[in-house]
């Protein structure tokens, strides 16, 4: 009886140990879960670093939200607002001060990189990148690069030929241009338009508003700081002669009809429509998933209008960032460095992430596989990230991207008068900064 005894207190003794062992073990389990945008692509990419951060860290789990890239900073600010499972996201350089602003950002933790000091985290990208993509604010750095890139022209050059329009001579310089360039470019079936001259995403103001943007800084408005933005209400020629450009694509020109697509990356890769303004180096990848080909594509610069300041499309970066809420903000930093660690496998599918070493020192990015793998790299991509536009940092740049997508979606959609629209434009932007 007293064996029997002594047998069962060690029996029940070993279960409570395996039991509290697994609750130990089970106690340790971790998740992150981050928000991202997707692109078909680059998926692939990004769901290889949360393999690899979970081969080296077995008892984490990475929750990777890939988001249509137009409601990812909508979702991102829900969550936050709502203290939601959110320990890190991304952001691009017009969104960020926002976030920034409210604090929703942690700081960089260089022991999660394998360093010292912030400064030595910081050499790890090519000079300003970190605060080109909207990771530093006051005085201190909160966002490591994702992406560094510019928006560059595109035209299908086999609609070119069918057109009797030469690549080599006739891509358009001027907006000019490429309003005639466009009108050869319209076809027609019955009457009825079935591929565009030119065409945007119809539905989400952000990037009429980029392209706009250009127009603008072109003109010699500042649309890059709020004090620029404020002061060029006071010159209503100008926002009138951007914004009259950009709209008479569709109510005068004729070289775009916004009912035939929504999705201007979409509608230039499946071939219906000719030209667009909203892609960079990464498009060629992009490209590859639907049924024009490579071949019958290329890249150029933005048109400028005659007299202005020479500058391309508007420059932009992304910006991977630890939440407020991270529960483990160490380890989430540890997992961002991991998910920019494979720089090359982007490039080869024309995407620059301007990294230049990896945490173990080794080389990021090679420059040599971004010109193999980049169609006129040199020729375009090069020098028009050198002459960007300006994004607009602000804490109300949805707010302002609001104002001037209604500035231009009521002279598209609902007739308005330009002059009637930019002095609409005028008293929305002062309101906001008021």
């Amino acid at each position: 009886m007293k064996k029997m005894l002594v047998l069962l207190i060690v029996l029940l003794s070993f279960t409570a140990f395996v039991w509290a062992g697994g609750q130990q073990e089970k106690a340790k389990k971790v998740r992150i879960v981050h928000y991202h945008w997707t692109e078909t692509t680059y998926d692939k990419i990004n769901l290889k670093a949360v393999e690899l951060f979970q081969k080296k860290h077995p008892n984490v789990e990475v929750k990777l939200l890939l988001l249509p890239d137009a409601d990812r900073a909508a979702k991102i600010r829900t969550a936050l607002a709502a203290n939601g499972e959110i320990d890190s996201f991304a952001l691009n350089n017009g969104e960020s001060a926002e976030f920034l602003m409210e604090g929703q950002m942690l700081p960089i933790i260089p022991k999660a990189f394998g360093k010292n000091s912030v400064d030595e985290v910081v050499k790890m990208w090519t000079p300003g990148a970190i605060k080109t993509s909207g990771g530093y604010w006051k005085g201190k750095y909160y966002g490591i690069p994702f992406e560094l890139s510019n928006y560059v022209a595109w035209i299908n050059t086999a609609y070119m030929k069918d057109a009797g329009l030469s690549p080599a001579s006739d891509k358009p310089k001027t907006w000019g241009d490429f309003v005639n360039v466009g009108k050869k470019l319209v076809k027609k079936d019955g009457g009825i338009v079935v591929r565009n001259g030119f065409a945007c995403n119809s539905k989400e103001g952000i990037f009429n508003f980029l392209v706009l943007t250009a127009m603008m800084e072109q003109l010699g408005l500042d649309w890059g700081t709020e004090e620029g933005l404020v002061a060029s209400m006071d010159k209503p020629d100008l926002l009138g002669k951007a914004l009259k450009t950009y709209t008479d694509f569709v109510v005068k020109d004729k070289i775009w009809d916004p009912g035939l697509f929504d999705n201007d990356r979409e509608g230039f890769g499946n071939g219906k429509t000719a030209m667009f303004l909203t892609g960079g180096s990464w498009y060629w990848g992009v490209l590859d998933t639907y049924s024009v080909k490579r071949k019958d594509v290329e890249p150029f610069n933005y048109p400028r209008f005659p007299g202005g300041k020479d500058l391309g499309g508007v420059g932009y970066g992304y910006c991977l960032y630890v939440s407020k809420l991270s529960k483990h903000p160490e380890l989430t930093w540890e997992w961002l460095d991991t998910m920019a660690s494979q720089p090359n496998e982007f490039a080869k599918y024309g995407y620059n992430q301007p990294r230049v070493k990896l945490s173990d020192g080794s080389q990021g990015l090679d420059p040599e596989i971004m010109k193999k793998a980049v169609p006129y790299y040199n020729e375009v991509f090069k020098g028009e990230l050198a002459r960007t536009s300006v994004w607009l940092s602000s804490t109300k740049g949805n707010q302002v991207t609001d104002a001037v997508w209604a500035a231009i979606s009521s002279v598209m959609y609902q007739g308005a008068n330009v002059n009637d629209s930019v002095s609409k434009l005028q008293k929305s932007i002062r309101a906001i900064y008021k």
